[in-house]
């Protein structure tokens, strides 16, 4: 009698769930500098954060459409002749704890790797913006693969050495990252490496 594969949903799923073992092997051939970020750079890190258009979308939205609104309401009361509290004629100052709490819901639903600090890594410049795209796209493939690149596998992907301390550290994804062109080469441009867990 012929043997038969197990049809269980069981037996299917380990069928599927099979995850080839991690290999990470040097992509580029050309020149590859790796550079330490100065200490400007550093602080630059810290104080910036990563989604500047966050930034530009707060300060248009919280501080320069307020400011051009009170600027009309106040080119109306003075057209009007009205001074002080359109409500009643008196001036009265009233608190508004809306905007707190609107805030404080931003902050807490918004991107949690603000708080934290990233590691620290080094810099890779790269010959030519080619090879740069080459390594973003097998990084992409390991995420896709393995749900995370490590620091240590960017390294390995560029031909440079680095510690034990960076396997603990890598990223999820890289959508945000992006190849720049920098005086000696191409430099990949990553998100804060934040810990692996």
């Amino acid at each position: 009698m012929e043997e038969y594969k197990s049809n269980s949903h069981k037996s299917r799923q380990n069928q599927n769930d099979y995850i080839p073992e991690k290999r990470v092997e040097k992509v580029v051939s050309g020149s590859v500098k790796s550079k330490k970020k100065n200490g400007l750079r550093k602080i630059t890190n810290v104080f910036v954060p990563e989604d500047v258009d966050n930034v530009k979308s707060y300060i248009f939205e919280d501080i320069v459409v307020p400011a051009v609104k009170d600027i009309i309401l106040d080119a109306v009361r003075a057209f009007l002749g009205i001074s002080g509290s359109l409500r009643g004629g008196k001036s009265s100052s009233k608190v508004s704890y809306r905007k707190y709490y609107d805030d404080r819901d931003r902050q807490d639903s918004g991107n949690i790797s603000r708080t934290r600090t990233g590691y620290d890594y080094d810099d890779i410049i790269l010959e030519s913006r080619g090879e740069a795209e080459d390594v973003l796209e097998r990084m992409d493939e390991l995420i896709a693969t393995y749900q995370v690149v490590s620091v240590a596998d960017f390294y390995d992907l560029v031909g440079v050495s680095g510690n034990y301390t960076d396997n603990k550290y890598g990223w999820t994804d890289i959508r945000n990252a992006s190849v720049i062109r920098v005086r000696d080469g191409y430099m990949i441009k990553l998100p804060k490496a934040l810990p692996l867990n």
